[in-house]
């Protein structure tokens, strides 16, 4: 929005809108409210100190410049909706994880997705829940429109072993699934202060997504359970079975040596489609739909509001467009023993 646009907006003229940019005109309650309404951001949003350390990470096309300046602005404020949560001590902190550094090859990424898998109890299944399984890490997730050429998502390390990741809901369910993985990759090897971390980081840490959602073992022993199919069925059922995009199914298989590049090129070249893994009897439902926020996350907002700790405007915020005013539960009513104590004193 332009400055004069957002002078009419609010009621005042485009040089007094200017002034309140360069910090040379105070601007007061009624008129942040104003400002707030028009640009669709809470009140939080301008009064609460930024979360440092930004580490953002985009697609390999350029995205215009409006989408990469919204996932700034909603990792921002993401970050800082966990950050006070974490402060009014709605957010525990997560067990204490492995030490890990930024991968220098692939077989060290293996071995970081598989340290990391083994923290979560995860062996070699696939992840039910990528989302949930993050939070568990201490990263907690949003996902919601940037679209469909926009970024692919970003990180912010916020406190502590606490961190946020926003995914780019526009996207296909298993490139979401990559970017969080990918995203959870930055939060583990906190490579944000990682002075030895190589040009090349962002491939390695590819490499340990991929292995993460799809781990050697468990795509060896599904492939193994499906012998007596052909190469591509045997990756249709790997990539449902794991929640991969196709090109990620076959380029997994070629790590794992299970298929040729021949193969490779050939399974490139055949697309499935829905009826072919319908045809299998496999299926996998769509993933971090926008809008979607980390499942605890949620829990905590909304059992904190039913305890009166927050507001029904806050909570509503908190939670992201994720539910309605009318979708709350109800908050219980203060107990009687609540009142006496918080009138003790006041009846002089």
């Amino acid at each position: 929005m332009t400055q004069d646009g957002l002078g009419r907006a609010v009621g005042l003229d485009r040089s007094a809108i200017s002034r309140l940019e360069k910090g040379d005109r105070k601007v007061n309650v009624p008129e942040l409210v104003e400002i707030a309404v028009a640009l669709g951001r809470p009140l939080t949003y301008f009064v609460a100190e930024a979360v440092p350390a930004v580490v953002s990470r985009r697609n390999d096309i350029a995205s215009a410049q409006a989408t990469t300046h919204l996932l700034d602005t909603q990792l921002g404020m993401f970050a800082s909706d966990v950050r006070d949560l974490a402060a009014m001590g709605l957010l525990a902190l997560p067990a204490p994880a492995p030490t890990l550094r930024v991968p220098r090859d692939h077989a060290e990424a293996e071995r970081a997705a598989a340290a990391v898998r083994q923290h979560l109890g995860l062996g070699g299944h696939p992840i039910a829940d990528l989302g949930q399984a993050c939070e568990r890490t201490g990263l907690f997730t949003f996902s919601c429109p940037l679209g469909e050429n926009g970024p692919d998502g970003g990180f912010v390390e916020v406190m502590g072993p606490l961190g946020a990741a926003v995914v780019n809901g526009d996207a296909p369910p298993g490139r979401r699934r990559m970017t969080l993985a990918h995203e959870l990759g930055h939060h583990a090897f906190g490579d944000a202060y990682d002075a030895e971390a190589s040009r090349d980081s962002e491939r390695m840490i590819n490499s340990f997504a991929i292995h993460f959602l799809a781990p050697r073992t468990g795509v060896r022993q599904m492939w193994d359970q499906h012998r007596d199919w052909g190469i591509r069925d045997r990756a249709l059922v790997v990539g449902a079975t794991f929640k991969l995009s196709w090109s990620a199914t076959v380029g997994q298989l070629v790590n794992l040596e299970l298929i040729s590049q021949d193969a490779r090129q050939q399974l490139s070249d055949d697309q499935p489609r829905s009826g072919d893994y319908a045809r299998l009897g496999v299926r996998w439902s769509d993933e971090l739909d926008p809008p979607y926020l980390s499942p605890r996350l949620t829990s905590e907002v909304l059992n904190a509001f039913v305890q009166g700790r927050l507001t029904r405007v806050r909570t509503i915020e908190l939670l992201r467009g994720t539910l309605v005013e009318q979708d709350l539960p109800d908050q219980e009513l203060p107990r009687l023993e609540d009142l006496r104590t918080a009138f003790a004193g006041h009846d002089g």
